[in-house]
């Protein structure tokens, strides 16, 4: 079937209404989000749950989002990508209700085991991740991509730091509640949220390729394959080094903060929430450096800088300098987030995009699960700065091959548009 270019493509200069829907799905989504960062272990905990079973369901919904994102971003490719999403956003939404309307147990953790409650994912709907990130590369030419991308995950940013505002202002916000029950709340803004993102889904269109998609067979399409196939796994290969690098250090940040500083709910709160600020603010500025020096070099330099900066985090003594510290790298290191999404979904033609999504997800996801077990360990032996020393070693690898792999893809993200 002849796809051709629609009038939404027809101008680079600016971002078509379809792919600026999806950005703003993903901004409400991250609202959300935020607030549950902060608020799902507090709640969970003022039901009487124990340390065990918090973790126990943060872990399991991180597990099911391993194990459905792959099967999710290649059955899109296949039946399209809106039906997932749609799917994805109803379901929270329900999920968003159990915690409104229960305090059962067995179903509040069901609940957030499937809808993914209390995981940082930037907007992310996650285990649909792969479905939507293709799914916005159908509406943006690939040489706009690492603009566009740096972009939304900006806005993932700021609504994160937003809903973490919300959450942390509590009290100005929650009426007259105490307990418990005062965090209901939240899910019931989250349950609002999801409920308008499915809605502006409903008004997008499944989108079509870019350009003419032109059918090939036999050793033709076994050599596309086999080229695109390379690049994805390739860059799978080094994901595994920044995901393993990412769990060391990041889920246990509060526990460091807390152990080496003795630092309160509160203030690691209000750093969580200006890390997430800064990131978008970061973000933004890493789509100004991918369209002026190019999507894979400013990775690289970026990197590397917060790799350094992550190796001087245990030598400081305050914790104020700490966590600035902390913002700066952070913001350097997941404000890259975008461009590197831009690259993996521009690895492969529009019809193997979600696979190429799902796989890139996957050797992200499953590492970083790996990490925080790790950390603990190491944390119990009283040594606080070693996890410190093995992300950054692991970072600094990532970003010297990440550069060296894919340097000859600066090309193709600046002048090449996908086939479809």
């Amino acid at each position: 079937m002849k796809r051709k270019l629609t009038k939404s493509h027809a101008s680079d200069a600016q971002i078509p209404m379809q792919a600026k829907k999806l950005m703003l799905v993903n901004t409400l989504r991250s609202i959300g989000q935020g607030m549950l960062v902060v608020d799902l272990a507090l709640y969970l905990h003022a039901l009487g749950w124990s340390t065990a079973a918090i973790g126990s369901v943060l872990a399991a919904g991180g597990l099911l989002g391993v194990v459905l994102s792959p099967v999710i971003g290649i059955y899109s490719d296949r039946f399209g990508r809106k039906p997932f999403i749609l799917f994805y956003e109803f379901l929270t939404s329900g999920c968003a209700l159990v915690g409104v309307f229960s305090t059962d147990f067995l179903l509040l953790f069901l609940a957030i085991t499937f809808s993914g409650f209390g995981k940082a994912d930037a907007g992310s709907p996650s285990p649909c991740a792969p479905a939507e990130q293709a799914w916005l590369a159908t509406f943006i030419l690939t040489e706009n991509r690492g603009k566009v991308y740096s972009l939304n995950n900006a806005l993932s940013f700021f609504g994160m730091a937003a809903g973490a505002v919300m959450a942390g202002s509590a009290a100005l916000w929650k009426g007259f509640e105490f307990g418990a029950t005062s965090y209901r709340f939240s899910f019931f803004i989250v349950f609002i949220l999801y409920l308008v993102t499915a809605l502006i889904i409903f008004t997008i269109d499944e989108g079509e390729a870019l350009y003419s998609r032109k059918e090939v067979t036999g050793i033709l399409e076994k050599e596309i394959l086999n080229k695109e196939n390379s690049a994805v796994f390739k860059l799978a290969a080094i994901n595994v080094l920044n995901g393993i690098a990412i769990g060391l250090t990041g889920p246990m940040m509060s526990y460091w903060f807390a152990a080496k500083f003795g630092a309160s709910t509160t203030q690691i709160g209000g750093t969580l929430a200006l890390t997430f600020f800064a990131t978008g603010v970061t973000s933004l500025f890493q789509a100004k450096l991918s369209r002026k020096h190019g999507t894979i070099r400013s990775i690289v330099v970026v990197r590397f800088i917060a790799s350094m900066l992550l190796i001087l985090m245990p030598l400081l003594s305050s914790y104020i300098l700490a966590s600035i510290l902390y913002m700066i790298r952070t913001a350097l290191n997941r404000g890259t987030q975008g461009a590197q999404q831009a690259l993996s979904v521009s690895l492969t033609r529009d019809r193997r995009r979600g696979f190429a999504s799902s796989i890139n997800s996957l050797s992200m996801r499953f590492p970083m699960s790996v990490g925080p077990y790790i950390s603990g360990y190491l944390f119990g032996l009283g040594s606080l700065a070693m996890p410190f020393y093995i992300a950054s070693g692991l970072q600094i690898s990532f970003a010297y091959l990440y550069g060296r792999i894919f340097r000859t893809y600066e090309f193709r993200l600046k002048s090449h548009a996908s086939s479809g």
